[in-house]
């Protein structure tokens, strides 16, 4: 059972290590059972199709990124400088990671049923920010609109759309991409913060 687990995870990272240097089409399974030591038979008993593979090694990276997540959220610190130390953590694990995502996503959008699970271990990600996004809310420095909280689940998404957008970026402004993390950091701030403690925390960032 053991065995059975590591050869599994060998798999599991070859496929991600070639998947982070090549396109989804130029890979080859033959290459992935190379680099994991196994034979190529061994691959299709663990994964049955290519694609199945590359879903998995999908869900390995979202349940990486998961324990990552909750870490921090667990953590003793401010709210404000968890929800800093999330966005920072997503946008270089996007980085690090980023033709392997682009690959993946591109191929398996094609067959919806295929990625539900996938969609579903993303929205949890989301999910896990809740309580964080939760306790800036009771304290006051969630901003509100028209007399009403912000949703808070949209706050949430938001930390990741705005990490997204910039890993995006790479591809046409690689040397400027720290200085655009700030950037969209700011606007995020701006847009979900009270206006006293946004322009606060641009300010004085090391207070919190």
């Amino acid at each position: 059972m053991q065995q059975e687990k590591e050869t599994y995870n060998k798999i599991i990272q070859a496929g991600r290590e070639i998947l982070n240097k090549k396109d989804y089409h130029e890979a080859v399974v033959e290459e992935i059972a190379q680099l994991a030591g196994v034979a190529k038979g061994t691959v299709f008993f663990y994964f049955k199709s290519k694609e199945n593979l590359f879903r998995e090694i999908m869900l390995s990276l979202i349940d990486e990124l998961k324990v990552m997540i909750e870490k921090i959220v667990n953590s003793p610190q401010h709210p404000l400088k968890k929800l800093k130390e999330i966005y920072d953590n997503f946008v270089e694990f996007q980085l690090n990671n980023m033709h392997l995502f682009l690959s993946l996503r591109k191929e398996l959008s094609h067959t919806e049923p295929k990625i539900s699970e996938v969609k579903e271990r993303l929205e949890e990600i989301s999910r896990i920010i809740l309580p964080l996004v939760d306790e800036m809310s009771q304290r006051g420095l969630i901003k509100k609109f028209s007399s009403q909280d912000i949703d808070l689940e949209v706050v949430s998404s938001m930390v990741l759309m705005y990490a997204s957008a910039v890993s995006s970026m790479v591809f046409f402004y690689k040397e400027k991409i720290q200085q655009i993390k700030e950037i969209f950091w700011n606007i995020l701030l701006h847009g979900i913060l009270n206006e006293d403690i946004s322009i606060e925390m641009l300010l004085f960032d090391k207070k919190f």
